[in-house]
């Protein structure tokens, strides 16, 4: 969908959110008030915001990152179709259980634009960005952790039946303290799910995707295994994979669909990972989906491996 600039707030006055009630390390606590909303930027589907909460039994805001989701003013459809989205998102929330040390809470929120409400979900803001930032600015961080970390919350995530469906760098944030926190669980998946479009745009995380479900769409827990193994590898090459062409994805695009990572970056491994890792690596984006260990069995080989 085309976006018109002129949607963007001017002024804080247009920008409005909205949430009630924010569950935070397992508390649910009611906002007293938002404050310095500002436009952020734009993503796959969705328009940024930042802003900070004040909780009305503490003193500190919270700086938070929503996500409204973009609609036009007088398209109806869409605003019910990612309003519903929102309420399948807090309905997974208490299947999910946020109050996992590396998984991020996902709110329910909106923004007042000018005459009209769009649905949104809110996040934490986090200052450090993604796993991949946070490795190129800090390069003694301890990657091996931060994989393990990763693999533990995904472990979490699988064993509750859910998929998040869009496992790369950006779905990967970093704490103050260092540590890692997994966000936007099944949102992006929910909303390809829900569309009533006959075609969907080639995801913006394809480099991240298996060759299944770049073909055919699926998305299963085997997929988040294998996009996790492309994002380790990233993680540790630090470098693109495929050379940076504006508009220019289909020959790498079909390069994994024919070949898998395996097929291309299989003979490559990066210098600062171990062999035992790269073994994992190799194992979890193979091509054949049925031969990808379980994230519980990758949490349980990495754990091994950080105590040789």
């Amino acid at each position: 969908m085309a976006f018109n600039a002129s949607r963007i707030p001017k002024t804080e006055s247009m920008l409005q959110v909205t949430s009630v009630h924010w569950s935070l390390s397992g508390v649910l606590r009611r906002q007293l008030r938002v404050e310095n909303q500002q436009f952020a930027g734009f993503a796959g589907y969705s328009d940024l915001y930042k802003a900070d909460v004040t909780f009305s039994d503490q003193s500190k805001s919270l700086p938070i990152l929503v996500k409204a989701f973009r609609v036009l003013p007088n398209d109806q459809e869409s605003k019910d179709q990612f309003a519903n989205i929102v309420d399948m998102l807090q309905e997974r929330e208490s299947v999910v259980d946020y109050a996992h040390e590396y998984i991020s809470p996902i709110w329910p929120a909106s923004i007042a634009m000018a005459g009209y409400t769009v649905p949104a979900i809110a996040t934490h803001y986090y200052c450090n960005g993604n796993i991949i930032n946070y490795v190129h600015l800090h390069r003694t961080a301890d990657r091996l952790d931060l994989v393990r970390q990763t693999a533990s919350a995904l472990m979490h995530i699988h064993s509750k039946n859910i998929v998040h469906g869009d496992m790369c760098p950006v779905s990967f944030c970093i704490a103050d303290d260092g540590t890692v926190r997994v966000t936007d669980i099944a949102v992006d998946a929910f909303i390809r799910q829900t569309s009533h479009r006959n075609n969907l745009c080639v995801p913006s995380n394809w480099i991240y995707k298996s060759p299944e479900e770049l073909e055919w769409g699926y998305r299963t827990t085997q997929t988040d295994v294998y996009s996790f193994a492309v994002t380790i590898y990233s993680m540790y090459t630090l470098k693109p994979l495929f050379a940076s062409k504006a508009h220019s994805y289909g020959k790498g695009l079909l390069q994994i669909v024919n070949h898998g990572h395996d097929g291309l970056f299989g003979e490559l491994k990066p210098e600062a990972m171990s062999n035992d890792l790269w073994e994992v690596v190799r194992m979890c984006w193979a091509v054949d989906s049925s031969q990808r260990p379980s994230t519980e069995e990758v949490d349980g080989v990495l754990a091994k491996i950080n105590s040789m």
